[in-house]
């Protein structure tokens, strides 16, 4: 399994590069999430964009509108809040919009105090798993009817580094990190004879709201603007048929030069 692929020198998105296909996109208001579900638009996806507030995707929405793009759906859904069956009508909601999904990508993430595992507590913990943890895969499991395996369907879950080696402060985020890294292999295993390619993808240091909680006096000229077209390419080509039979993988956006 590569923890890295170069994908800037073949492939190339286009305008038709994921036409006909439905897209979610969660934590669609959000720097990565909105770069993400505007780029899968412009090479023909239909993005059904889903965040905690429409008003919060409002303006993500009026980008894809503007840019001649398929008319996205907006969701309001709050993953951290939803109850078990709220993700089974969330679900039955959009088979009602459209008969199968093609994409799902898991931009949604949230922070949370970095603190030594000696001084934290349980609650903390529990919270941190679940939010991170357990309801992104409540909600892929919820989406699962809608994942048609006639078609070709490609699950990308967005992650940190910290789910990969464990880093001293980063207890409960690192462990559902680690949690979300072994989700993704387990699906890509259990569904590997259903045409459902399940793959994390870490983009690196980038100059997001959610990094900034994490590093507040970092210097953001050394990170990545979150629609780079090296972010872009990743998540597009993870999406589109040319990504083949890659699944279960581990992929990372390479870093910035120097």
């Amino acid at each position: 399994m590569p923890d890295s692929i170069d994908i800037a020198e073949n492939f190339s998105a286009d305008p038709v590069s994921l036409a006909h296909s439905h897209i979610v996109v969660t934590g669609a208001a959000s720097e990565i999430g909105g770069a993400v579900s505007l780029a899968a638009a412009r090479a023909g996806a239909a993005v059904m964009l889903l965040d905690r507030k429409q008003r919060e995707l409002i303006p993500v929405y009026d980008r894809i509108c503007e840019s001649g793009c398929p008319e996205p759906m907006m969701v309001e859904f709050d993953i951290r809040r939803a109850q078990p069956e709220g993700f089974m009508e969330l679900a039955d909601s959009l088979g009602r919009t459209c008969s199968e999904i093609h994409g799902l990508v898991h931009c949604a993430m949230w922070g949370s105090p970095l603190t030594p595992v000696a001084h934290s507590d349980m609650p903390a913990w529990q919270k941190v798993l679940d939010q991170q943890l357990i309801r992104p895969m409540y909600l892929t499991r919820s989406l699962y009817p809608l994942l048609k395996h006639d078609n070709p369907v490609s699950i990308i879950f967005s992650t940190l580094a910290s789910g990969r080696s464990g880093s001293a402060y980063w207890g409960a985020t690192g462990s559902a990190f680690a949690g979300i890294e072994n989700l993704s292999q387990t699906l890509s295993r259990e569904w590997e004879n259903r045409n459902i390619r399940v793959n994390t993808l870490d983009c690196g240091k980038v100059k997001t709201a959610l990094r900034k909680q994490f590093y507040p006096g970092e210097d953001t000229r050394r990170l990545r603007d979150a629609d780079d077209p090296e972010i872009i390419r990743h998540y597009l080509y993870l999406l589109s048929g040319h990504s083949g039979h890659i699944t279960g993988s581990q992929l990372s956006v390479p870093p910035l030069a120097g």
